[in-house]
Order: structure tokens, then C-alpha cells, then sequence
């Protein structure tokens, strides 16, 4: 079990993360760039800012490092970058609202792959939380392309991104002995070096005005928050990381209702009080029987 004050600081760190991936969307869309060299450079401006960071702070990590953990990490790391490829590829086959619903299946695939590989317990209590943000996920998802149809195609490279994305967490998960900033660097190396052969050497050049957005990328939505990320992964049970998951759309809408003057419908409203009254739910036990085991 663990202890309140670090379960709090884990999920105080999530939110955090949570929080500036919803803001990602702007950043991409201002910059101007295919999806592909934007991941490319996400990877290489992320990995290359935690690497220095590492060779200050865990320079000792680097020579304790284990073939099996190493091992995972690049593994870890080829699943990361092929579910950010894979989502931004269905973008082409559907709308960005029924990739998003489709995409925020994978909390519920989190809490019975855990159930079934680290033994992690599934209570009636979160799950129906989840299903609660689920419905408020599928809520906001209801603007104005809600009528937009997903090809057989966008489903599979959506479901393939969530799976890539649930393995990520999960391999995660599993290497609880690493700093969570030497398992980003790995990864995000790992990813690079993958991407770029598939990006082109010669498309790897962009303009001026894109450079601020990319860079604002790589640092901030990428080495500062996979580090918040998988601290707070790490420390986290798959119950609470599923709830606090649900946080992403909520935070993109309230992005776009900034900076685009989006205005939310009453059913995107309704979802949003939905994934908040999930997350309260879940944090502070509501409608949770007293009978009921302890988590």
C-alpha cells in the first residue's frame, strides 16, 4: 500500500501531466508541422534535454543499469512512439472526437491488464467511477463533428494506439526501481532513432516560426511531463491512474475554450461535470461501501 502523502504527491503529479497534455493540441496545430516529424522532434528535443539532466543527476543509474531493464526500456520506448504515430495517423480515417472516445477505452484495459499481470485488485467502486468518465469522455467528445463516421481503418489504428499506450504504462509500471527521468530518456532516444528513417532526412527541416512550437514541445510536453507521468505511474495503483486518466479531455476542452473561444455545448458541459464528479468520486470514496474491503 502506498502511503498518503507519496499516493498524494503521485496523483498531484498526474494532474500536472494530465493537465499539460491536454494544452498539446494548440501547440501542434500552431506549429504548423505533419504529424510525423512533430513526434520525431518531440522525441529528439524531449530525450536530448532529460539526457543532460541525466548525465548531472543519475550519472550512477547509467552503470547499474541492467541488460533486462535496458531492455525494456527500448521496448517501452518503440511502443511510445508507434502509439503517438498511430493516433496521429487515425486523424486521416476519422474525427478527432471518435478517436478520442475510441482512444479513452484504455484506462479500463489498464485496470484488467494490471489485474492480470501485477495481481492489482479491481474494485466495483472504481470501475464505476471509470465508466463514469467514460460517459463524460464520450460526452465532450459530442461537438460539432459528432456525426462523423470512423472507417474500419481509423478503428484499427486507434485501438492499435491505445494497445501501444497500455503497454507503455504497464512496462512502466514494472520498472519501479528506475528514475522516472532515465526511463523517459531511454524511451524517447528509442523513439528517435526509430522515427527518423520514416520521417526522411530530407523532410526534417522546418520553418522559423515552427522551431518556438517545438521546442515548447519537447521540453515542456514531453521531458517535463513524461517525468511527472511516470512518477506518478510508478507509484500509483492502476485504479487511480485510470480515474485520473479521464483528466486529458477535460483539460484539451478547457484549452480550446481559452485560447479558440470554443463554446462547450450542453452536453460537452455535462461531461465534463461527469469526469469531474469521477475523479471526486474516486479520491475521496464517494458512495463507496464502509463494508467494502480497503484498497
Amino acid at each position: 500500500m502506498v502511503p498518503a502523502f507519496r499516493e498524494n504527491i503521485a496523483s498531484l503529479k498526474m494532474i500536472i501531466a494530465m493537465a499539460l497534455a491536454g494544452s498539446i493540441g494548440i501547440f501542434v496545430v500552431e506549429s504548423g508541422e505533419p504529424a510525423l516529424i512533430i513526434v520525431f522532434y518531440r522525441c529528439l528535443i524531449g530525450g536530448g534535454v532529460l539526457l543532460i539532466y541525466c548525465l548531472l543527476a543519475h550519472r550512477g543509474h547509467f552503470a547499474q543499469l541492467a541488460m533486462r531493464s535496458f531492455f525494456l526500456m527500448c521496448l517501452s520506448g518503440i511502443t511510445m512512439a508507434a502509439n503517438w504515430v498511430l493516433f496521429f495517423m487515425a486523424y486521416s480515417h476519422a474525427s478527432i472526437s471518435m478517436v478520442t472516445t475510441v482512444y479513452h477505452v484504455y484506462p479500463f484495459a489498464l485496470l484488467f491488464a494490471s489485474a492480470v499481470i501485477f495481481c492489482e485488485k479491481i474494485t466495483a467502486h472504481s470501475v464505476g467511477w471509470a465508466v463514469c468518465a467514460f460517459a463524460g469522455v464520450v460526452f465532450v467528445a459530442m461537438g460539432p463533428e459528432q456525426g462523423a463516421a470512423m472507417s474500419s481503418v481509423g478503428l484499427g489504428l486507434t485501438l492499435a494506439a491505445m494497445f501501444c499506450y497500455v503497454a507503455t504504462l504497464l512496462i512502466t509500471k514494472h520498472l519501479t526501481d528506475m528514475p522516472a527521468s532515465l526511463l523517459s530518456v531511454v524511451q524517447l532516444l528509442v523513439g528517435a532513432a526509430i522515427l527518423l528513417p520514416l520521417a526522411g532526412f530530407g523532410s526534417l527541416q522546418v520553418n522559423g516560426d515552427s522551431w518556438k512550437f517545438l521546442l515548447i514541445i519537447g521540453v515542456v510536453h514531453t521531458a517535463i511531463l513524461y517525468v511527472l507521468l511516470y512518477g506518478a505511474v510508478q507509484s500509483l495503483e492502476s485504479n487511480r491512474i485510470a480515474i485520473l486518466s479521464f483528466l486529458y479531455p477535460l483539460t484539451a476542452l478547457g484549452f480550446d475554450v481559452l485560447v479558440y473561444d470554443v463554446r462547450p455545448t450542453v452536453m460537452q458541459v455535462t461531461g465534463l461535470i461527469m469526469i469531474i464528479l469521477a475523479f471526486l468520486g474516486d479520491r475521496f470514496k464517494l458512495f463507496k461501501s464502509k463494508t467494502a474491503c480497503t484498497e
